[in-house]
């Protein structure tokens, strides 16, 4: 029986495809990113906690842990762990939060990069919540948001230091992020190629880089998705507040002028949000 010759191969034109948007060398699922200090107590039953839990709800992951110049034991025991799907990195000195994060930021392959705190406060299940808007509906940007109003964050504090936390976050809500009050929450994540063209930016890194990068996010109208939290832990605070509270205030003043400067000009985050729709077809 003579087989049936198939017929003209039906063309597709190339705007009928949906092309997905590149995100560099992303490899695998999800990134996550623990700047680590002086975390000896605790930080090796975290990393089993943390894979034991991304064993189970990702397809793929790694855990980018970065000690920052630790001077207990943290960094041989990060050293002493199984490499599998765990990347350490060790700093010489101690550069702030935020120097940890760019370090370990740059060496992240996953198309989701989340950074949260090492003694992991928050409920784990943001973490699968956090990519599935990202990876799935393409949000550049999710936040952690204490003050929503789902977010579950009691932890007992001096009065002293509730009214100075106040003041700063209402500080830099008028003169910064607008509608973003909580910048500070220690759980953020970025597309692939957003945390790329973000994190070489940030030129403070201290606390307040957490401000700075979202108010470089802003400027550049990146989409950022608002998430309630739900605490579980509290360590201790690194931040000595009082000390470095007018250092901070000083740096989140200069924002506009660094902006106005030229300090944060980057073609890849304008690629990114692009909307020059009166130039197309």
């Amino acid at each position: 029986m003579a087989s049936k010759k198939p017929g003209p191969a039906r063309r597709v034109k190339r705007s009928q495809v949906r092309q997905p948007k590149p995100v560099g060398a992303a490899s695998v699922e999800v990134s996550i990113v623990l700047p680590v200090y002086n975390a000896q107590g605790f930080i090796r039953q975290n990393i089993a906690r943390l894979h034991e839990f991304c064993r189970r709800r990702f397809q793929s992951y790694e855990i980018i842990a970065v000690d920052d110049g630790s001077r207990d034991e943290t960094r041989k025991i990060l050293e002493s762990l199984p490499k599998r799907n765990l990347k350490v990195i060790g700093l010489d000195k101690n550069r702030g939060k935020f120097g940890a994060l760019a370090a370990g930021m740059a060496q992240a392959r996953g198309r989701c990069r989340i950074f949260t705190d090492a003694d992991l406060p928050y409920d784990l299940t943001a973490l699968p919540y956090v990519v599935r808007l990202i990876n799935e509906r393409g949000f550049h940007i999710v936040i952690g948001d204490r003050n929503l109003p789902q977010s579950v964050y009691d932890i007992h504090t001096t009065w002293l230091r509730k009214v100075s936390t106040w003041i700063f976050s209402f500080f830099v809500y008028m003169v910064v992020t607008g509608g973003l009050f909580d910048t500070q929450c220690g759980l953020k994540g970025f597309r692939a190629d957003v945390a790329e063209g973000l994190f070489p930016l940030v030129t403070d890194w201290g606390f307040s880089g957490d401000v700075e990068l979202l108010y470089i996010a802003l400027k550049y109208n990146l989409e950022i998705k608002r998430i309630p939290v739900r605490l579980e832990s509290h360590g201790p605070s690194t931040v000595r507040l009082f000390s470095q509270a007018l250092r901070m205030l000083g740096r989140v003043s200069q924002l506009r002028l660094n902006w106005n400067r030229g300090i944060y000009a980057s073609q890849k985050l304008k690629d990114i949000t692009s909307q020059d729709y009166w130039h197309k077809d």
